[in-house]
């Protein structure tokens, strides 16, 4: 086994409970691991470190056994294939800088005041402080969720947060024991995040990364539909960061989108309760073009509407609509619109009215 200087963070005051929990934790995991796959990354996590004599160490353990150095080129054939992965794939995955491991080691019984404490710590420094380092990244929890069209889902994670996703929705959750991940693929969801010191909480969508400490939000990832994703925030503070060094803060009641590129838009302001509205059942248009409003309507279900003459598709409307009660959009349009609907076999063709009447620059439906 390799002889390593470093171990994790130590206090004179003795060992805080999460550093004998998470030692006591590693204790357990170590002992059902392979002792050859262990040393072997514990070597080749501090390859670019070793003094003269620690270079003697390795070069005896490479020799005294055939499997430590068929053990160590898996490792180093591993690694050399991780690095022609794309550079901005790569980015994602980075893994925050470890504590420096730099620090003479105290003699054990000196420095450490509780048994367990102590037991752990020397199984630690006999498979190395690489060895912890590369524990301490791994998931404590990895699980996918999907939502179908149509269909809502609200889920509590171990963390404490919860996140409500929309209809035809995809992420997967990931939690480590330092940081917190979700991916994004597509749809909507609505993140409750439980603040923890020194466990960020990032949502990965697209070209898109979100990061928060504490706070209610909703990313939309419709690239597919619309070509678009947006961030909303409803309480706290998030930051987006998109292509390049493009990246900005929001505040509750602050919202942005970005395409494909990762480019992002200006920050907009929210209308109150705007976030997430499917939460409640119902479907919100701001001004917006009537083909782009019966295209979010079909994301939710079949709506038998159809708009053939881009004349009407271009229509602004706004308001906010049940998702259940499609009907009664449907029949309120010829009142507000210079539109008329005509069955047209399976489906209804909303069409433009034989006499235009002039059309204020947005007309807003009511509530219904």
């Amino acid at each position: 086994m390799p002889s390593m200087n470093a171990h994790p963070p130590r206090h004179d005051f003795g060992p805080s409970a999460q550093e004998q929990a998470d030692l006591r934790e590693y204790a357990d995991f170590a002992a059902t691991q392979n002792g050859v796959a262990l040393a072997a990354a514990t070597w080749f996590s501090r390859r670019g470190n070793l003094d003269a004599q620690q270079q003697a160490e390795f070069a005896a353990w490479l020799t005294a056994d055939a499997l430590h150095a068929q053990a160590y080129a898996q490792l180093r054939d591993t690694h050399r294939a991780a690095r022609t992965i794309p550079a901005q794939v790569a980015a994602r995955w980075t893994i925050p800088q470890a504590a420096s491991a730099s620090s003479p080691r105290r003699p054990l019984l000196r420095s450490l005041r509780a048994l367990p404490y102590a037991a752990a710590a020397m199984l630690l420094l006999s498979v190395g402080a690489g060895g912890y380092q590369w524990w301490q990244q791994q998931a404590v929890f990895s699980q996918s969720y999907a939502t179908m069209r149509g269909q809502r889902l609200a889920v509590s994670l171990p963390d404490g947060s919860k996140v409500q996703l929309d209809t035809a929705t995809q992420l997967h959750v990931t939690l480590y024991r330092q940081r917190r991940e979700v991916r994004l693929a597509q749809g909507e969801a609505l993140f409750q995040v439980q603040s923890k010191q020194g466990q960020p909480f990032d949502v990965l969508s697209g070209p898109l990364k979100v990061t928060v400490v504490g706070t209610q939000f909703s990313v939309r990832n419709t690239l597919k539909h619309d070509g678009k994703l947006r961030v909303a925030v409803q309480h706290g503070h998030v930051r987006v960061a998109g292509a390049g060094q493009d990246q900005l803060d929001l505040r509750a009641g602050q919202g942005v989108s970005a395409d494909a590129g990762g480019r992002l838009s200006e920050v907009v302001s929210l209308a109150p309760d705007s976030v997430a509205p499917w939460r409640a059942g119902r479907i919100t248009f701001d001004n917006v073009p009537l083909g782009a409003a019966l295209a979010e309507f079909e994301r939710y279900g079949d709506t038998g509407l159809v708009v053939r003459d881009p004349a009407v598709a271009s229509l602004r409307i706004g308001g906010s609509f049940s998702l259940t009660q499609l009907g009664r959009f449907a029949a309120a349009l010829p009142q507000l619109l210079p539109v008329h609907v005509v069955r047209d076999g399976a489906v209804s063709e909303i069409r433009m009215a034989a006499k235009i009447p002039a059309q204020a620059p947005a007309m807003r439906l009511p509530e219904k």
